[in-house]
This record gives C-alpha cells, structure tokens and sequence, in this order.
C-alpha cells in the first residue's frame, strides 16, 4: 500500500513554497515561450509575405503570453497572502503583477485588436445549380 500522507517534516509552508516556485517557473518560462512562439512566423527573409492565418495564430500566441504574464502572477500574490509571506506578497505585486499588467495593456490589447480585424479567407462560394456526384449510385444531377 502507497502512503499517500506528508512525511513529518514536510509542512504546509513547505508545499506553498514549492508552489509558489512552480507558479514563477510557469509564469517566466510561459510568457517568453508564448513571446517567442508568437514572433516566429512574423521573423520573415527575402521578402516573405505573412498571412492573414499566421497573424491571427501569432496575435493567438500574444494573449495566451499575457494571460501566463497576468493570471501567474495573481495566482502567487494570491497564495502568498495565504500563506502570509509579507515579502513574497511584496515581491510579486512589484516584480509580477504590475509588468504584466502593462504588458496586458501594451501586447494584450494589441493582440486584441488585431484579432477583430484580420479576417481570415473565405472559402470560395460554391456555384449555384452545383450538384456533386458521389461513387456507389447514379448521378441524379440534371445533365448527366
């Protein structure tokens, strides 16, 4: 049988600190993956031309970076207050929560806007009287 408890040592501030640890590992390594992931199909040579669809997939990438940048963070103050780290509390409303609330509103919005504009292309309309035939059955399509 697994022991699934807490050994002694191991205490709830010690569970909160490896999470608050886990929480700023997402929160740095997701916001630049995303910023990165983001700039790549718009890193273009020899007079490439990007799409309305890679636009709208890095513009996809950008919110998804502000979100790590925005909801990570919150998260840590949030269990840091919890917790009652004073200086964990501290740190992450001044190194977390405020740059990413201005990134949010630089990139985010951006993003945001981006996404309402691009509109990515239509499918051509298909032909009026356009009656496709399909094998195993005859073609009940006027003119043949």
């Amino acid at each position: 049988m697994i022991d699934t408890r807490l050994r002694p040592r191991t205490t709830a501030r010690t569970v909160t600190g490896v999470a608050l640890v886990l929480l700023t590992l997402g929160w740095i390594c997701g916001t630049v993956a995303f910023f990165f992931a983001a700039l790549d199909p718009m890193i273009c040579f020899e007079g490439c031309q990007v799409g309305a669809r890679e636009k709208l997939h890095s513009d996809r990438l950008l919110i998804a970076s502000v979100g790590c940048a925005l909801v990570l963070p919150f998260a840590a103050v949030f269990l840091s207050v919890v917790t009652r780290r004073r200086v964990a509390t501290v740190v992450f409303i001044v190194v977390g929560v405020l740059p990413g609330i201005a990134y949010g509103m630089t990139v985010g919005v951006g993003a945001a806007r981006d996404i309402h504009r691009i509109q990515p292309p239509r499918p051509a309309p298909v032909k009026s009287g356009y009656c496709p035939c399909y094998s195993g059955g005859a073609c009940d399509c006027p003119g043949g």
